[in-house]
């Protein structure tokens, strides 16, 4: 009986992957009859851990350190990585970019805190701590000492009596625009919150210390001085007392002057001008000029019935006090 041989010619290829996908190679095979195709696919799951930190904005005075948590709620042998400013800092434990050495990380295991140690100015802005797939980020502001200087810088300004004075400052160091005002040097406060201030006509109870400060949010503000001086007439006024002592009656004449600049002071009798042994006291205000007329009259204790007052001594005194603004008596 004849045999009847059939025979199935079977035909295989490969179908090519993109390279470094993470799946299994598959096969095709196809027949005369009919074809079947088989696929597999390997899905790789990428873990992303959960924050327990919350997003900060912090504000550090230059030369404190900075800190930065980042903590998650399982860290699962992932590393975390800092930035700024698209700079890596950190990577674990591995510090980048710190030629000062004032960078430093504290590793736990669920999370990492950085350092930076002596914060400067140029460390403001915004930190990203990243792990995996998501990321926090911290924003730092830096107070920067503020330092200001008067206008002249040597703090004395001199004008005359009647001239307009103009008081100024100015800003040399700090950020964040620092917040002026002024104040006397007793610490009353003045209405002024500009650099620049200007006394339309100054008198001579405008002369004084002022101070001009500036604050920006560092703990204590930062101060300039300036004088100032106005140039005025002298003021006289002539005080006379009596002085009892034992054996003489001594009479005192006090000649207190206020002047700017300071004025020069000669005494006269009857409009001629004599040479008086100097006695003289500086105060803060003003300055004292004393002429001793002795032997003006008898002590308590002085019984001497022929005595007899000098005549000559007797006359209209007078003190004159004179400067580059004028003169007075």
């Amino acid at each position: 009986m004849p045999m009847l041989i059939c025979v199935f010619l079977v035909f295989t290829h490969s179908v090519p992957f993109l390279e470094g996908c993470k799946s299994k190679p598959s096969t095709t095979t196809t027949t005369t009859t009919t074809t079947t195709t088989t696929t597999t696919t390997t899905t790789t799951t990428v873990y992303s851990p959960t924050f327990v930190t919350d997003p900060r904005q912090c504000v550090v005075n230059e030369g404190n350190n900075i800190t930065l948590p980042c903590n998650v709620d399982e860290l699962g042998g992932l590393q975390i990585i800092w930035e700024r400013a698209n700079t890596t800092l950190a990577l674990g434990d591995t510090v980048y970019e710190d030629d000062e050495n004032r960078v430093h990380v504290e590793n736990t295991e669920n999370g990492s805190t950085i350092v930076i140690r002596e914060a400067e100015e140029k460390d403001a802005g915004e930190y990203v701590c990243k792990v995996s797939a998501v990321e926090l980020k911290h924003t730092v502001q830096i107070i920067v000492r503020p330092e200001v200087e008067p206008v002249p810088k040597s703090g004395l300004v001199t004008v005359k009596e009647g001239e307009p004075a103009t008081l100024a400052c100015n800003i040399t160091r700090g950020n964040n625009k620092p917040y002026i005002n002024w104040e006397l040097e007793s610490g009353y406060p003045l209405f002024w919150f500009e650099l620049s201030n200007t006394i339309p006509e100054a008198r001579r109870w405008s002369s004084g210390v002022y101070r001009c400060k500036a604050s920006n949010g560092w703990p204590e503000p930062a101060t300039a001085e300036i004088r100032l001086e106005v140039q005025h007439t002298p003021i006289l006024s002539l005080t006379p007392s009596l002085d009892y002592t034992r054996y003489w009656t001594e009479l005192l004449l006090m000649c207190s002057i206020t002047a700017s600049p300071l004025a020069t002071v000669e005494w006269y009798k009857d409009g001629q001008m004599i040479e008086v042994e100097e006695d003289v006291t500086t105060g803060e205000e003003q300055v004292t000029h004393r002429l001793h007329l002795k032997e003006m009259g008898q002590g308590y204790r002085n019984d001497n019935e022929t005595w007899e007052l000098d005549q000559d001594r007797l006359g209209l005194y007078e003190c004159r006090a004179r400067n580059m603004m004028g003169e007075a008596s």
